[in-house]
């Protein structure tokens, strides 16, 4: 995909992987518009990269309909506002977690629908979704809504494999695992010095934006979703799957070169 020259919108783009992906489009010669609630560093880090911040809270849908509107023709959408709110579930009010939800998940949803038809009628565009591992497998996690939505992000993302045939629009998902943010380093400061020798060393927000330019650079990927672990492991496509097992065909590949 041809990025010079479009608009980039990156929610959550004020810091951490956010900021990273939105750095790498700039570079690439994109028009990035930050969408944050962070009044302080946004604009800073807009300024820093040639781009326009917009004041957006993601779990407000007014705001993200603003937002869109204010952004001008979306070619590419990177979907990486999220976070946790504690209390988490059940100890939380709905009205808590379920903004939870609204951030993580309906967000997503609700701004990748605003940018369809425009992309559409200007021939095409992407969007990138980042969830996280807590979205895959059966394990427990300590905030069950993050992890509900994070998982929704992920099938949400193969429910649109379809519209690259269709409207010309490739949709994927990056699911990382501990990043080194302000957000992990908050969620650090409160562990245990056993709690911190055990982890493998942090991803960084610059691995994260290199898997999003991977799936830009490669229009066959449509739908698929890579998983970023830390500790020096090499991302990875997981297996297109119907819920009974792999799904035959060259859509099965599981590494993606970089």
């Amino acid at each position: 995909m041809e990025l010079n020259g479009l608009t980039a919108l990156v929610t959550g783009g004020a810091a951490g992987i956010g900021a990273g992906i939105a750095e790498r489009l700039a570079a690439a010669g994109m028009h990035v518009v930050i969408a944050d609630l962070d009044e302080e560093t946004g604009p800073v880090m807009a300024e820093r990269i040639g781009g326009s911040f917009l004041r957006t809270d993601l779990a407000n849908r007014a705001d993200i309909h603003a937002a869109i509107d204010a952004a001008g023709p979306v070619g590419v959408l990177v979907n990486n506002a999220g976070g946790i709110e504690e209390p988490c579930f059940p100890t939380a009010d709905p009205a808590k977690w379920g903004r939870t939800l609204d951030l993580n998940l309906r967000a997503v949803m609700l701004a990748t629908q605003l940018v369809l038809a425009p992309m559409r009628e200007r021939g095409g565009g992407a969007v990138i979704n980042i969830a996280s591992s807590a979205g895959l497998g059966t394990a427990s996690h300590d905030s069950p809504e993050y992890a509900v939505a994070k998982a929704g992000v992920i099938r949400f993302t193969a429910c649109l494999a379809p519209l690259r045939d269709t409207i010309g629009v490739r949709a994927n998902c990056i699911c990382p695992g501990w990043v080194d943010t302000p957000a992990s380093r908050r969620s650090r400061s409160r562990m245990t010095p056993d709690e911190l020798a055990a982890l493998p060393p942090m991803l960084s927000p610059a691995d994260i934006a290199a898997a999003a330019m991977d799936f830009l650079a490669d229009d066959t990927l449509a739908g698929r979703v890579m998983l970023c672990r830390q500790g020096g492991e090499p991302p990875r496509l997981l297996p297109v799957t119907d819920g009974q097992g792999v799904l035959p065909g060259p859509l099965t590949r599981a590494v993606v070169p970089r």
